[in-house]
Formats: structure tokens, sequence, C-alpha cells
């Protein structure tokens, strides 16, 4: 048995070692493997580290047939957005956009490029951060997108990655019952007859922006970032669960973490996409391959809500749990498809966050407690 400074202890069995935080993580075998976390309470000192989204209509699932309706009988009002992001293809997505073919009308939102980035606001330099409230207003603007307005995020063939166009404009306040991901992609709208634009069409880009006159109003009214949690946030309920381990009366406010990531990367068998990442995963993290919420062959469209709850229920995951819920993968992407399946099930989204830094963050630091299949041992 292996103990660290958390308070960490791994047991072996003879079929796949059991992690535990003090006496409550334990790492068991299902169709989805997971490890269990059972996190105590979470202090009040580090309500900072974390924000709360606003209540969302569940429904936010549209069907191509269901958009194009809504774009046919409410053009003015109905926006759409393609949020299309590839890994291992760097402006993959605003590439594809910019030759077309794209829904007509349509706006480009490059999660990259609207972001968080320098020293002071990104000093780890991370990939796609949260944007600042007056960035996202600035973007929004340019893109004729009123807070009023119905936005539908949609991807291209072979994208899967939509939702996290879709949670950053949760996140930053557009109305959650007036914004929507399409289940189809761009290659079903254009087979059911929707409208689409052929020939160059140039993408926004931030350097397009002003963003140092402060003082100059926007129309868009944004917020700061809700329903997301850092680095400090995901370690110290960490720490807390292995300090408060044995406690009663703590279930009200303890928090799980599951990892999108694939079951390889997650157990630290298969190499990291980014250079520089130590494998594994967070000790007590549940496993939940971002893609078994995925219908097969389908450029991101979601399987039905009793599907996604028996995926969840396998990987021992009570979508209705009390507890918090934090929702990480390799850069923050992947876990907004985790966040808005559990929505399409019905949880309360006030108590499902995503760990924007993830394991772009997570995995590359030294001092981060790390749960490695494969070595057997938790690492720190």
């Amino acid at each position: 048995m292996n103990r660290v400074a958390l308070g960490f202890a791994l047991f072996s069995t003879s079929a796949r070692s059991h992690l535990r935080l003090g006496n409550a993580f334990a790492i068991v075998s299902s169709s989805f493997s997971h490890s269990r976390a059972s996190f105590a309470s979470i202090a009040t000192t580090k309500k900072r580290h974390m924000t709360t989204m606003i209540m969302s209509d569940p429904t936010l699932f549209k069907s191509v047939e269901e958009c194009l309706v809504l774009s046919s009988q409410h053009q003015q009002e109905t926006k759409f957005v393609d949020g299309s992001w590839h890994l291992g293809r760097p402006g993959g997505g605003r590439a594809d956009y910019e030759a077309g073919p794209r829904i007509a009308g349509a706006a480009f939102f490059d999660i990259d490029d609207f972001s968080s980035k320098g020293p002071e606001l990104n000093p780890r330099d991370l990939p796609h951060m949260m944007p600042t409230k007056r960035l996202f207003a600035k973007v929004m603007d340019a893109l004729n997108i009123s807070n009023t307005d119905t936005v539908i995020i949609y991807g291209t063939e072979g994208c899967m990655t939509t939702p996290r166009a879709w949670f950053t404009m949760q996140a930053m306040g557009h109305p959650t019952n007036q914004l929507f991901l399409m289940q189809g992609s761009l290659k079903k709208w254009e087979e059911k007859g929707g409208k689409i634009e052929r020939g160059f069409q140039k993408a926004l880009l931030e350097n397009d922006l002003t963003l140092n006159d402060d003082e100059a109003p926007t129309n868009y009214q944004g917020t700061e970032s809700k329903g997301v949690v850092d680095l400090e946030y995901v370690k110290q309920i960490i720490v807390d669960a292995s300090a408060d381990a044995g406690k009663v009366g703590n279930d009200e406010n303890d928090a799980i973490i599951i990892d999108a990531r694939g079951s390889g990367r997650f157990y630290g068998q298969a190499p990291e996409p980014r250079k520089g990442l130590r494998g594994g995963h967070m000790p007590g993290a549940y496993n939940v391959p971002f893609d078994t919420l995925l219908q097969p062959e389908s450029s991101g469209k979601f399987r039905s809500v009793a599907e996604m709850k028996q995926i969840f229920s396998n990987a021992g995951v009570d979508v209705m749990t009390e507890q918090n819920v934090i929702c990480s993968c390799g850069s923050g992407v992947t876990a907004c498809t985790i966040a808005a399946a559990l929505q399409a099930c019905g949880r309360d989204p006030t108590k499902t966050f995503v760990y924007d830094g993830s394991w772009a963050e997570w995995g590359s630091l030294p001092d981060t407690p790390i749960v490695s299949n494969k070595a057997e041992t938790t690492v720190s």
C-alpha cells in the first residue's frame, strides 16, 4: 500500500487495484471502468474558485427538422453558429467554415480564438480557456447575436465537440432556454433541404475587435463565467476528501469528478496528445468517455436520454446525485459533452461544473496527485 501526503491509500486486489481517498474512494470495474469518489465538504473559503450556473431548461437538443422550422418561422430571431473544433487540426473548424459550405447566414464561434490569453489571464498558456465577460460581449455583438436571440450550435461532418461552444455561451450568460445543440451535422441539414451558402466567408477573429475601449458599452449583456471551476478548487476538494474521511453530515456538499477521456488515457496506458503531460487520472474520478454518449457514426448526435442514463449508471454515476459534479477531460472541450448529457438527462445544471484547465493543466504540474493504473500506485 502506498500512501501520499494527501492521505490517499491504494489497495491491490487480484483483479484490479482499489483506490481509496481516506476510506471513501474505490476504483471498481464495470462496462465503463471508473474510480469512485466520495468527496467531503467543500469549504466556504473556496467559493471564489467556483461559480454556479443559472437554472436551465433541460431540453437543449433540437432535431434538424425542428431547426428547419425555427429558421423558417423565426428567421430574424434564430441565429445559427458553427462551433466546430478538431483536436490535432488547429484552425480546422475555421478553415472549413470559411471555405464553405455552411448554413446560410451562420456565424463561426472559435473556441480557441475567443478565449482568455496572455500572462495575466492565462499564465499557464492553457488552450481555449473561458473568455472574459467583455470579450464575450464584444464577440456576440460582432456576430449580431442579442440576448433575446435563439442560438443553435451545429458542427460540420465528423465534429463531436460542439458542446464546448454551447457551454461557453451558457456559462457567459446566454439564456439557456434560447440556446440549443442541433442533433445532426451540416451534411444532414443540407440533406433535409436546409439553406446552404458556398464560397469564401471570413470568420470573425478577436483581432477584428476593439477591446481596449473599456468605457464603451456593449449591446450584448454577458456575465462572468458560471459553472466553471479552477485548479485550486479541484485540488482543495481532494484535500478535503482526505482530511474529512470518515466524518458524517457532509453529503449535501460532496463533489465527484467525471473524466471524459478514453479509458487508455484515463489509466495512463495511452499517450496524451499534448506533449509533457503525465498519464493517469485524478484520485477518485469516474471515467465516462465522451463518445460513449454519442450515437455511433452520427457526427455528434447524442444518444437517447434513457441510453445516456444507463451509460452513467454503468459507470457508477447517479445523474441526479445531490453532489456537485465536476466534468473534466483533456482540455475542457469534451468535458462539456458530459455537462450537456447530464443536463439533457434532467440534472440541475447549478450542480454541474466544468474544470476549465482539465488534464492540460492537471497533468502538466509536478505536484498534482495522479492515479496510474499501470503503476498501481498514486503519484504526486
